[in-house]
This record gives structure tokens, C-alpha cells and sequence, in this order.
């Protein structure tokens, strides 16, 4: 998921409460309802501030998604490549083991950012291209040329990378993403930290084995 190509992290918000309050609020509003359906009367409602303190910090409900989408984003990168620096001199395939489980367990905390992706996927217009472009993309071309090295070495199953990149961000986040489901169907707890981590541990077996 991470590596050295990622070194150029999203900028983070500001520390400055009422806008962390703000940006919390619109993460979660925007990846329930999606932009079209989510209002700023309602993100500044469950932010608990007015609709002019909204305004005052972001002028249009655009500026209010980017900054959302470029926070959630820049926590993850931020954990990827933390993982990776703590991990020099370990050789390939334990590190790529190791990465892979830090990003489902990110997805396990931040099942918001997979929620956003598949709500622009239905919309798939211009918020799409600008998401792909300068989050998505950097992410999937480091992770490829990653999985592409591992399957050279025999680690990884003779598949496209394009198809275990997409088993990967498709299984590590899916119980995550849907967690009423996983309540009522497998009657697992998707916030429990033993299932979260069991989870984990069944991706990284299932991708790279015992």
C-alpha cells in the first residue's frame, strides 16, 4: 500500500478545533448520504456550530468535500509510510505483509474513506477524476509495482496486479464498510478489536499465505 512514492503526504487540517469539529462531521455526512446528499445545514448541525461559523471556515460545500477527502486521505498515507519508516531493513515480503495489514486495520477505524470512494464511483464525475487523480492514483501504482516485485520473487499467485490490488482494497475493507450487515449475517462485531484483528490476519494469509 505505502512506499517511497508516497513521500509527498496530503496536507492535514489545522489543528484549530471547530474546523476539526466541521471536517469530522462532513467526513462522515459525505460518506453516508454522499455530496449531493449531504447538506451544510446538516453537517454544521452534527458539528454543533452555526451555518455562518460553517461558512466562515469553508465557502462552498466543494472546499468543505476536498478538505474531508484530503484529511481522511492524508491519515492514511500517514500511517502507511509511518509503518514503512519502522520497518527498514526487513526484507520484502515481511514488510509487504506487514503494510498490507496496517491499511485494513486503517480501514477499520476509517471505513469513511471506502464509503466516499464508492459514493463518487455512482456519481463518477469530476469529484471522481480529481479523487483518483490526487489520492487514489499515487496509492495504486505503489502498490502494484510492490505486488508486481512480489510475484516475480513467487511470493504472490501468478495474477495481475491490477486483480490483487483490487482483492486487496475489496477484502480488507468490506467488513468494515459494512458493518450491519457483518452484524446481522456472520453476528460479528466489525468495531471489535479481535475481530478487526482477525480480519487482518485473514487477508495477509489469504494474499501472501502462512
Amino acid at each position: 500500500m505505502s512506499e517511497t512514492g508516497l513521500a509527498n503526504r496530503p496536507t492535514r487540517p489545522s489543528a484549530d478545533p471547530t474546523r476539526e469539529r466541521i471536517l469530522a462531521a462532513a467526513l462522515d455526512l459525505f460518506s453516508e448520504r454522499s455530496f449531493e446528499g449531504a447538506t451544510t445545514r446538516e453537517i454544521a448541525g452534527r458539528a454543533g456550530v452555526t451555518q455562518p461559523l460553517l461558512n466562515y471556515h469553508f465557502r462552498s460545500k466543494d472546499e468543505l468535500w476536498r478538505a474531508a477527502v484530503d484529511g481522511v486521505f492524508g491519515e492514511l498515507v500517514e500511517a502507511l509510510v509511518s509503518r514503512e519508516e519502522g520497518l527498514s531493513g526487513v526484507d520484502d515480503l515481511t514488510t509487504a505483509r506487514l503494510v498490507v495489514r496496517e491499511f485494513v486495520l486503517f480501514s477499520a477505524r476509517r471505513p469513511q474513506l471506502h464509503r466516499i470512494i464508492t459514493q463518487e464511483c455512482k456519481a463518477d464525475g469530476p469529484r471522481m477524476d480529481w479523487l483518483v487523480e490526487r489520492h487514489v492514483r499515487p496509492l495504486y501504482q505503489a502498490t502494484t509495482e510492490r505486488f508486481a516485485r512480489l510475484r516475480q520473487q513467487g511470493y504472490l499467485p501468478d495474477v495481475p496486479v491490477e486483480h490483487l490490488y483490487y482483492i486487496v482494497t475489496g477484502a480488507g475493507p468490506t467488513m468494515f464498510v459494512l458493518g450491519p450487515e457483518c452484524r446481522r449475517l456472520a453476528g460479528l462485531d466489525p468495531t471489535s478489536p479481535d475481530v478487526i484483528e482477525a480480519h487482518a490476519d485473514a487477508v495477509c494469509t489469504f494474499l501472501f499465505g502462512r
